[in-house]
């Protein structure tokens, strides 16, 4: 008797997978007390700066402290993405899987949507865990939920690593290469950023650098502007050209699997 091959059942297979690695949930857990801990840190050091003297941050400041830690934990789980796929081919479980799922592209996006259901809860409580945590330490001098733009900024900052795993999870498909995967993701995370503004001519650099994925990312939970060193597009038009990255890269994921061999 044969079991017919749904979706459904694929992606079941992919939760149970992700879920039963320690890896995942140690990586997860580090990233919640780190994205908790260092905001709390920081809100701590301005406050006491604010006593020596310095003056009190804005609404987009104190924001920006509580998630300045999102910047690094953003690629963590984009390198978490990576090895959602390339950790297969490493091992060679690969070839179970796709054995199993012939057509292979479900086998991708059951991937993502193991990967998004696993993460957001997670993800979710840290980032308003660190706001909390943050505006507790700046004491009156913090922001609060209710101001402009603020709750958009927390739903951002669980919303943009999510989307960088997903970034990664696209990249490693490609490659699928552990190593070759992630200093792709390096470059295009952080290395492309830095080296592209100086070499565009003018006023380019503003106009070109919204576009790349980790400053649309940073603008996702920014409060008027402030995810990036210029104006941003705003956090949903951010949130739009991350979207379009990343259903760009799974989609080139998507076709390398149909086209190679395991």
């Amino acid at each position: 008797m044969t079991t017919e091959i749904t979706f459904a059942r694929v992606v079941r297979a992919e939760l149970t997978k992700l879920r039963s690695l320690r890896s995942t949930w140690l990586t997860l857990g580090a990233v919640a007390v780190l994205a908790i801990g260092l905001a709390a840190t920081i809100g701590y050091g301005v406050r006491g700066s604010i006593r020596a003297g310095e003056p009190g941050p804005g609404v987009a400041d104190a924001v920006a402290m509580a998630f300045l830690p999102m910047d690094f934990l953003t690629f963590v789980i984009g390198v978490f993405g990576v090895l959602q796929i390339t950790g297969e081919y490493g091992s060679g479980l690969v070839r179970v899987t796709l054995t199993a799922v012939p057509r292979r592209w479900p086998t991708l996006a059951a991937k993502a949507v193991a990967l998004v259901a696993v993460t957001t809860p997670v993800l979710a409580i840290s980032s308003l865990t660190a706001f909390g945590a943050c505006q507790a330490t700046l004491g009156r001098h913090g922001a609060s939920l209710g101001d402009p733009g603020v709750a958009g900024a927390v739903v951002g900052a669980a919303t943009c690593p999510v989307l960088m795993g997903l970034l990664g999870l696209g990249i490693g498909a490609m490659l699928r290469h552990t190593a070759g995967a992630i200093t792709t993701l390096v470059l295009v995370l952080m290395v492309v950023p830095a080296l592209l503004g100086p070499a565009l001519p003018g006023n380019r650099e503003e106009q070109v650098l919204k576009y790349v994925p980790t400053i649309a990312g940073q603008a996702m939970y920014g409060v008027d502007g402030s995810g990036g060193p210029f104006e941003t597009l705003s956090p949903g038009a951010s949130a739009a050209v991350l979207v379009g990255w990343v259903g760009l890269l799974l989609l080139a994921g998507t076709a390398v699997l149909r086209r190679r061999d395991a």
